[in-house]
């Protein structure tokens, strides 16, 4: 009995000491510690794997295959689809950006003389007895005239004269056409490009006049210069800074006589500021519209001493 005791008693004594063993320790209790732990573990091997790379979409969306063409003409569209035709002008004026000047694309640049040009058709078999070009506004009407017999002249031209306004005026559509008769007296029509003038040029060696439209130079009924009127008048200040030019006179034609009043002194602050010139410097006045519409011109002296 005393040895039967003595097991039961080793027993009885033993079973707490297991049940304690198979309760979480201190340093077990800690899942903070544990992890660290097995973080520690260092595991060194080699992996080799390949990089996926996605095709890349471009910003803008270009006809790729036109492009490693290398046209001859840099002008040629490599867009897919086609341009309007004043940001074709554009377009083509800026093939070559030179300097820092800034790059406007939905804005054209102030328009010279010619105004519009177009190249006569080379076949060599087409027989011409007469030929007529033309120049139309936007009711069709024809405002220039050229005729001609047997050859064609290497390109047509249009300075700008108008038999109805006299000169072109700016904010207009102008087109050209070309007709041809031939020797059976049939009539082939061509159709030339048109073109809208929202700031034009033109003058002699001695004095320079720039036309802009006043539609486009300001908000729709206010002072302030438009959005568009101030990468307009930054152009005409460096065409000014280029040439060395800092003497002219501003008027402001419209049918507001107050408006046109404060358009004017908004117009030659601007200028003043932009070109550094002292107040009073830049002569200005403001009337009402003629025959060539609400515009802002500017008369410059561009002969003799300008400065």
């Amino acid at each position: 009995m005393r040895l039967h005791q003595l097991i039961a008693l080793t027993v009885g004594l033993s079973l707490p000491s297991f049940t304690m063993a198979a309760t979480p320790t201190a340093a077990s209790a800690n899942p903070s510690r544990q992890i660290q732990d097995e973080m520690e573990v260092q595991i060194k091997g080699q992996f080799k794997g390949r990089y996926l790379v996605k095709k890349i979409v471009a910003p803008v969306t270009m006809n790729l295959e036109k492009l490693q063409d290398f046209p001859e003409d840099p002008s040629q569209k490599i867009l897919l689809e086609k341009l309007p035709i004043a940001l074709a002008s554009e377009f083509n004026a800026r093939r070559e950006v030179k300097g820092h000047a800034p790059f406007y694309p939905w804005v054209t640049p102030i328009s010279e003389t010619p105004f519009l040009r177009m190249t006569p058709p080379r076949d060599k078999k087409l027989q011409i007895v007469n030929w007529m070009f033309e120049v139309f506004n936007p009711q069709g009407q024809t405002i220039f005239r050229q005729r001609g017999t047997n050859g064609l002249p290497d390109e047509f031209i249009w300075e700008g004269k108008d038999s109805e306004k006299k000169f072109a005026v700016v904010d207009r559509l102008y087109s050209a056409q070309l007709t041809l008769i031939g020797p059976d007296e049939k009539a082939t029509v061509i159709q030339g490009d048109s073109v809208i003038l929202p700031a034009m040029a033109y003058g002699s060696e001695e004095s320079e006049t720039i036309e802009f439209s006043l539609s486009r130079l300001f908000a729709a009924g206010k002072s302030d210069l438009s959005l568009e009127g101030l990468v307009m008048i930054s152009r005409f200040q460096e065409r000014l800074r280029e040439r060395g030019l800092t003497k002219m006179h501003v008027r402001i034609t419209g049918e507001d006589k107050n408006l046109s009043a404060q358009r004017e002194t908004t117009l030659v602050s601007a200028l003043e500021k932009a070109l550094r010139l002292a107040p009073g410097q830049i002569e200005h006045d403001s009337t009402q519209p003629t025959i060539r519409g609400e515009i802002a011109v500017f008369w410059l002296k561009t002969g003799g001493n300008s400065k």
